[in-house]
């Protein structure tokens, strides 16, 4: 197949030993880790339990050899059918979830250290994405800034911000601003700073996913309604593995509710919300063939597809295999597919799109 495929969504795996001995000596026994404990991963920092997951999660069938190794990686991809890929953290997902303020700081920047330095050598294939504080904007900004020196074309921000601050409020602006004026895409992954795990009884495996899918809706009708992103109409945010089919609901939602609540409704858009979401909003899916169809309502440059890479969810190794069942029978014009699949994501962050045997070879 010759189809350029660009993962919106693909995690790498953080050595061990990272922040034992990447952090100041002062903060090395508070350090972010992951421990096995009697069944279970265990992912504690600064004495803290702040999440687990059974071990044993059905990976072993098809082992994943690319999480810190690029070279490794490569040949993961391959198997795959992978050309590119937005890069996450796994484990440093977590240091949204620490409490002290200077210690998840300084975790976040061992980690964006760390992850330029080993992938940021191959820009058509890896596009880093360098985790950022929330609780101070002025820190936050700095950070930015530092980052973007470094390389980075892709930031992240929690889906949920730190308690007592709200996406609607226009302390963001300078971030938002900055991230306009370098056409740096905000990228909100799912569970980032909320609590994984808020249900136990029947069914809490899917009320839990499904909760933490609900908050990046909540996200995008803070920054729609809020006015952020009529604000900056050049600025773009990316929410990932939240599925995509609810953007045209959404949509429809909002312009309801902003035309028969219009005398309450502030501050007034320069535009219909759906017209803001349509345009400035980008949903990465994997399985979703419903947002396939609501083409016609959103448009397509919305749709970005994803891996979830080397995660139980995703679609390793058989990533072609998915892709052909979900486009099969959408019906799509050959380039909306394209884009969808790789071409929209290249566009966003300068990747020439060519396959990974091109690249390779060459």
């Amino acid at each position: 197949m010759d189809r350029f495929v660009f993962s919106m969504d693909s995690h790498v795996v953080e050595p061990r030993p990272l922040w034992q001995e990447g952090l100041p000596p002062h903060l090395r026994d508070r350090a972010l880790r992951a421990e096995r404990r009697d069944g279970y991963l265990v992912m504690t920092a600064d004495g803290k339990d702040m999440h687990r997951m059974q071990i044993g999660d059905g990976n072993s069938d098809n082992p994943r050899i690319g999480g810190t190794n690029p070279e490794l990686r490569f040949k993961d991809m391959q198997k795959d059918g992978i050309d590119a890929e937005l890069l996450f953290p796994n484990l440093g997902m977590m240091c949204y979830a620490i409490d002290d303020a200077e210690l998840g700081f300084a975790c976040m920047q061992v980690y964006n250290d760390w992850l330029i330095k080993t992938f940021g050598a191959y820009p058509d294939t890896f596009v880093p994405t360098a985790v950022l504080p929330m609780r101070d904007v002025a820190q936050t900004l700095d950070e930015f800034r530092r980052v973007v020196a470094l390389g980075y074309r892709s930031v992240m921000l929690p889906t949920l911000p730190p308690l007592g601050l709200r996406y609607n409020s226009k302390d963001f602006d300078p971030l938002w601003a900055y991230a306009q004026e370098h056409a740096i895409p905000l990228a909100f992954h799912v569970a980032s700073g909320l609590t994984p795990i808020t249900e136990r009884g029947p069914g809490a495996a899917i009320i839990n996913y499904m909760r933490l899918g609900f908050a990046t809706e909540e996200l995008v009708t803070y920054m729609v309604g809020g006015g952020a992103l009529d604000r900056h109409p050049g600025l773009t945010m990316v929410v990932i593995e939240a599925g995509a089919s609810w953007m045209a609901g959404l949509g429809e939602r909002l312009d309801e509710v902003n035309e028969a609540h219009q005398y309450y409704v502030k501050p007034k858009l320069s535009r219909k919300p759906s017209e803001i979401l349509y345009s400035q909003v980008k949903a990465t899916f994997q399985f979703d063939r419903a947002c396939l169809s609501t083409i016609p309502i959103t448009g397509h440059e919305c749709l970005l597809w994803a891996s979830d890479y080397p995660h139980m969810e995703g679609t390793f190794p058989n990533s072609r295999s998915v892709i052909d069942g979900v486009f099969g029978d959408a019906g799509l014009a050959p380039q909306v597919q394209a884009d969808i699949l790789g071409g929209t994501a290249a566009r966003m962050y300068g990747v020439k799109p060519r396959a990974l045997a091109d690249k390779l070879a060459a």
